[in-house]
């Protein structure tokens, strides 16, 4: 099944474009001038301008990412808006890339196969092959590599993709300090855009996520991160 595109601007000519050019590439594509409710149309990524009224499309990418059944939905913010705190705040959010307006089409269908790609599941592994470590633990938290979940002390916690491989590469290698370089090698693909507080941003926002845990992620100051278990 072709992959679903749900195209969320207030500016009709700009959803129109992007519908038309979208569509010629085989995705599934639905416009809204408006944040709108999933029903039926269920989308595989958001394209998602920022400067809205009435609900910013930073605010709502916020109450997307606060449910489970949403919070995976990968998101590129479309705006024209390119000051570093606005590129920042939209990637505190968990926004899977950025691209400023004025575009290219070219530019969007590059973005958009990108994070598709990078965002797909990997394929089951057969019976007859061998199962790495499918689950990483420190106390009350569960992290389950196959199912891409993330429990605290038995509750289930929403995780951005980004979020959940930095908080699996910390809790795996227990003790062992990674230096910011390699966090954005290792997690970050190379064709996204990342600014200089990326890591920390994340890191922050995980600290929140797994609650009193969050203490046990530490920082060596001067060369990076690690989780003291």
């Amino acid at each position: 099944m072709a992959p679903r595109i749900l195209i969320v601007d207030d500016e009709p000519d700009i959803c129109d474009i992007l519908k038309y050019n979208l569509e010629l590439e085989g995705y599934e594509v639905m416009t809204a001038e408006a944040p709108i409710s999933f029903r039926s149309f269920h989308p595989d990524l958001i394209l998602l301008d920022v400067m809205m009224t009435p609900i910013s499309g930073f605010e709502w990418a916020r109450q997307l990412k606060s449910r489970p059944e949403t919070a995976t939905i990968p998101i590129i913010f479309c705006t024209a808006k390119t000051m570093e705190h606005d590129l920042l705040q939209g990637f505190a959010l968990g926004s899977d890339d950025y691209i400023c307006k004025p575009f290219r089409i070219s530019e969007v269908k590059a973005r958009v196969k990108a994070v598709l790609r990078r965002t797909q599941q990997a394929p089951a592994a057969s019976p007859s092959e061998p199962l790495s470590v499918q689950e990483v633990t420190y106390q009350g938290i569960r992290l389950d590599l196959g199912r891409k979940t993330c429990s605290i002390d038995g509750r289930e916690i929403a995780f951005t993709k980004l979020e959940f491989e930095l908080l699996a590469l910390l809790l795996s290698n227990p003790g062992h300090v990674f230096s910011r370089e390699y966090i954005l090698k290792t997690v970050w693909p190379g064709d996204t855009i990342v600014l200089d507080r990326t890591v920390d941003v994340n890191i922050t926002r995980i600290r929140k996520k797994i609650g009193p845990y969050g203490q046990m992620i530490r920082t060596r100051f001067g060369y990076g991160y690690f989780f003291d278990a």
